[in-house]
């Protein structure tokens, strides 16, 4: 077994901005970006949250070194919609993003001490309007006032973390984890990603210890002026974060913000 010389965890519930994130660090040279590999049928079911340190350790140089279309994303890149990027032939990073599993995340960092977290948090609103025009995320036939609470239209496991309330389990997870050790778990916003890159990544490369980098510089400024309407695009303009505003029932949003007024969740939306 080979482990990487670091691994990074990237979560955030779906519709976060985990895909363009992921994109980011995949900038870098010296890192081998994996998708979802919990979701993978290479890896699926191979762990659970009482699985032990050395299992775990195990996966993550797994991972590593498979490369299957799935774990890369191989079809988007093809397609144009995610970048393909140089690499440094010997990369010795893993990062990886999850948007289900969201319960293996705390027992990940407790049992593997050199693994490093970053937990991404979109405003709610955001997320729910996000996943309500997405048709693969959102099954046809489904009424988003019925839905945004439980997500029990999409939710057909522990695994899934779709809707309002799975969204504040998984933030309070995420303060949770920073709270417990913030030198390595780390929550961002991706309103403040997305609205001044080219300051933040700096920074959260620099917590995870990878090279920020021109390769990477580019990407920030591309992905940011080029705009794509396809779902799972990593290149939109910063309008994106906003659009919830005008398009999102006004009942729904007023409801989130009044259930979260005076919480600690309440900086998700300030």
């Amino acid at each position: 077994m080979i482990l990487p010389e670091k691994s990074v965890y990237l979560a955030g519930v779906a519709r976060s901005g985990t895909s363009w994130l992921g994109q980011v660090f995949n900038s870098a040279p010296e890192v081998v970006f994996r998708f979802q590999p919990f979701f993978a049928y290479e890896f699926k079911g191979r762990i659970s949250e009482d699985s032990t340190g050395e299992e775990y350790e195990r996966l993550l140089a797994d991972m590593a070194q498979a490369a299957t279309p799935f774990l890369t994303q191989s079809e988007k890149q093809a397609s144009g919609e995610y970048p393909r990027f140089a690499k440094n032939p010997a990369a010795s990073t893993l990062v990886f993003k999850e948007n289900r599993y969201q319960s293996l995340l705390a027992p990940m960092l407790r049992r593997v001490p050199a693994l490093k977290g970053v937990g991404i948090v979109r405003h709610p609103c955001a997320v729910l309007n996000s996943w309500r025009k997405h048709p693969k995320e959102f099954p046809p036939g489904s009424d988003i006032r019925a839905e945004w609470r439980f997500g029990n239209c999409k939710n057909r496991g522990s695994e899934d973390y779709f809707g309002y309330y799975k969204w504040k389990e998984v933030a309070h997870l995420y303060l949770d984890l920073q709270d417990q050790d913030s030198r390595r778990f780390r929550c961002v916003r991706y309103e403040e990603l997305v609205r001044a890159p080219l300051i933040e990544i700096p920074k959260l490369f620099e917590f995870v210890g990878v090279s920020y980098g021109e390769q990477t510089h580019r990407f920030l400024i591309d992905s940011g002026k080029t705009h794509s309407d396809s779902y799972y695009a990593v290149y939109k303009d910063s309008s994106v974060a906003d659009q919830w505003r005008t398009e999102l029932d006004s009942m729904i949003v007023a409801e989130v913000l009044a259930d979260l007024r005076g919480t600690r969740l309440e900086v998700f939306v300030a």
